[in-house]
């Protein structure tokens, strides 16, 4: 079970159970310490960093100068290893965003695909449209006999 399922059971447990007091979520003796997750919150050096010990077997310290030198430009022996790790991770971040935006691209093509059927619909349908050619912008004009800075209600009322 996730610790996410574990304190959800908690709080139903503590909510619904009325054999313990208000106060029963606030120790739980045994438990383990969560895991710190750095290399999420810390940015694309530490994903680096991460990925080079975890897949390569490099010490942290190691890791950590690759990746350093790979940003000044300098050639190491581990440069093409941090790159090769770069362009792995943008790759598969590229892959999550893409199959995440996926299904709203889909909708949205679909969704404009029966937008312009109707409009061409409308357009064979309709009277009005019919002497128009394709490209006509049918915005409504301007009358022209004010200036366009005039109201027709006359002019603004000053403010006291």
């Amino acid at each position: 079970m996730t610790s996410a399922d574990d304190v959800l059971n908690q709080i139903d447990a503590a909510l619904y159970d009325v054999t313990v007091s208000a106060d029963a979520m606030r120790s739980r003796p045994g438990s383990e310490a969560p895991r710190p997750q750095a290399a999420v919150a810390s940015g694309p050096r530490e994903i680096l960093i991460q990925r080079l010990i975890e897949r390569h077997g490099l010490t942290r310290m190691t890791a950590r100068h690759a990746v350093r030198a790979a940003e000044r430009g300098s050639d190491s022996e581990r440069a093409e290893l941090v790159r090769a790790e770069a362009r792995a991770v943008t790759a598969e971040m590229a892959e999550r965003i893409r199959f995440a935006f996926q299904p709203m691209a889909e909708a949205a093509i679909t969704a404009l695909k029966q937008l312009s059927e109707s409009i061409a619909r409308l357009r064979a349908d309709s009277h009005a449209f019919r002497h128009l050619p394709e490209a006509v912008d049918c915005k409504p004009t301007l009358p022209r006999d004010r200036p366009a800075w005039q109201s027709p209600y006359g002019p603004a009322r000053r403010r006291r």
